[in-house]
């Protein structure tokens, strides 16, 4: 069968960072499968994760405010297209209502939900080996040939939009010839976000030890924090949170030396453009795959704290109500993290 597939579906529907995860899937099957008509369905609002890759013909979004009649017209759609191997990475209602297409070879990825429920509720690691999420992908076509080249994730940038980026920031007073930091001190949950407080603390640090400037990134209920942020900071700060798309995030990013951030799509973002990331990890842990993946990447987390994991995607509020996950990472690491990616 392997040899014969000219039609794939891959389904991932959200978010930011699972998204760019699936980046090295695509490489990996367009490089097994050269002749192949590759297609993505997803969320119309994350297609700017996924429009521009390289390796795609198709990309379905699916506009899930319209509901069940949405999801049943794109059934419909795809059903016409008779794919022989359709590659389900998201494995929830609406993807699994969606891969049921006729003499489909149909593959599924492993959540290993089991062990996810076992340690984050009991604190029983049963997991052998971590199996970082992109990895997980790729497995699901393992047994089809497909293995991972290790180049980790990808993510082509919009030249136009770049060029529209540029314009913005260099109206701002941004300079291009000075080393800058972007931070992202969002997160869709309060036990992902490194207080604010210690983001301000290193930032200073860094513009008065460092002479750097600041980009700060971010979506619109982020947009309160880099506020807060830029008021504390000097002149060679820009806020454009909230101000920009994916694509026009990806830009900005693109023109900083290194990113600070919590555990974010930003993040993801960030390792597939190749930029330095120092990434904060509160209240989640490496075993639920989502640590990020490249070169010149570094983690800050508090190892020797019990009650680790909490949660698998992160909590309103510190169950304990001691938040010691963010609270006990100093900015003083963090400062020196960033530091040593600066001069390298």
């Amino acid at each position: 069968m392997s040899n014969t597939i000219k039609n794939i579906l891959v389904i991932r529907l959200s978010s930011i960072g699972d998204i760019l995860l699936a980046s090295p899937l695509l490489r990996l099957l367009r490089q097994r499968f050269p002749d192949a008509h590759i297609d993505f369905v997803i969320k119309s609002r994350y297609v700017d994760a996924i429009r521009t890759n390289p390796h795609l013909d198709t990309v379905y979004p699916l506009e899930t405010s319209a509901g069940h009649s949405a999801l049943q017209e794109m059934r419909r759609q795809l059903r016409m297209h008779h794919y022989e191997l359709v590659v389900d990475i998201h494995n929830n209602f609406r993807s699994h209502y969606l891969r049921k297409i006729p003499d489909a070879h149909v593959v599924v990825v492993n959540k290993y939900k089991w062990r996810r429920f076992l340690l984050v509720c009991f604190g029983w690691n049963l997991y052998k080996q971590i199996v970082p999420v992109y990895q997980r992908y790729i497995n699901t076509v393992a047994h089809l040939g497909v293995e991972d080249d290790e180049e980790g994730l990808e993510f082509c940038i919009d030249t136009e939009r770049q060029s529209a980026i540029r314009t913005k920031l260099d109206e701002m007073g941004f300079q291009f010839d000075k080393k800058t930091v972007a931070i992202a001190p969002g997160a869709s949950f309060y036990t992902k976000r490194w207080p604010l407080d210690y983001f301000i603390a290193v930032a200073k640090a860094l513009q008065s030890a460092l002479d750097i400037q600041c980009i700060l990134l971010g979506d619109k209920q982020d947009a309160e924090l880099t506020r807060g942020l830029a008021e504390a900071l000097n002149e060679s700060t820009y806020d454009v949170a909230g101000q920009l798309s994916l694509m026009e995030s990806a830009c900005a990013l693109n023109c900083a030396d290194v990113l600070l951030t919590n555990d974010t799509g930003l993040m993801h973002l960030a390792t597939a453009l190749g930029k330095p990331t120092v990434s904060i990890f509160g209240s989640t842990v490496k075993e639920l795959g989502f640590f990020p993946v490249g070169n010149n990447v570094m983690v800050i987390e508090n190892v020797g704290l019990s009650c680790r994991p909490c949660t698998h995607i992160g909590r309103k509020s510190c169950p304990r109500k001691h938040f010691k996950c963010m609270k006990e990472i100093e900015p003083q690491r963090v400062f020196d993290a960033l530091a040593s990616l600066l001069k390298t």
